[in-house]
């Protein structure tokens, strides 16, 4: 298959994350399951960033020359700005526990951040950008918050600045990419 060495790609994608509670030992879901309105986190801003980082191991020789390498350890992360308000999202990425209530009438959402260490929720992230002629590349990867978020009701609009780090929740995957042809 001849290779398009002058595609170049251009703008956002949509983003989707839930829980998931999957098991470890089957495939993850069908498209449609992820990519449904339910899962996607709405407007963002400042894009989807993707952040491979391996560690290198170098064999040298008696000389001092780089005879073979390895790659002994992986870590993806991805950063997203997200721009809608949904507590439920926020929740994603923390210990936090998100709560229902009405009191006179109004009904209220709590997100309470204990201070006690539990563990963090397992979350499907998916990004699908959509290319000129219509396919579409999708990034997913199961991870975890922990690295915390950070928020500014200023001058300009919310956004919900936050990293996922990948977790290897299913054997031999940390995250993919996958490309329509």
């Amino acid at each position: 298959m001849a290779k398009d060495k002058q595609e170049i790609i251009l703008g956002a994608c949509d983003i989707f994350m839930y829980e998931y509670k999957g098991d470890p030992k089957t495939d993850l879901p069908e498209h449609g399951t992820v990519e449904s309105d339910e899962h996607n986190v709405g407007h963002c801003s400042g894009g989807f960033s993707v952040s491979y980082k391996p560690t290198k191991y170098e064999v040298k020789n008696q000389y001092g020359t780089t005879v073979k390498g390895f790659i002994t350890k992986e870590e993806v992360s991805v950063k997203t700005g997200i721009l809608s308000w949904d507590l439920n999202n926020i929740a994603l990425l923390s210990t936090a526990v998100l709560a229902e209530s009405e009191a006179d009438g109004v009904k209220i959402r709590k997100l309470t951040f204990s201070g006690k260490g539990q563990a963090l929720k397992n979350v499907l992230v998916r990004a699908v950008h959509t290319k000129e002629d219509g396919k579409k590349i999708r990034f997913t990867m199961i991870g975890s918050g922990g690295n915390g978020f950070d928020m500014e009701f200023g001058e300009k609009e919310l956004t919900v600045d936050a990293e996922i780090s990948a977790i290897t929740y299913k054997t031999g995957f940390l995250a993919e990419f996958e490309e329509e042809m």
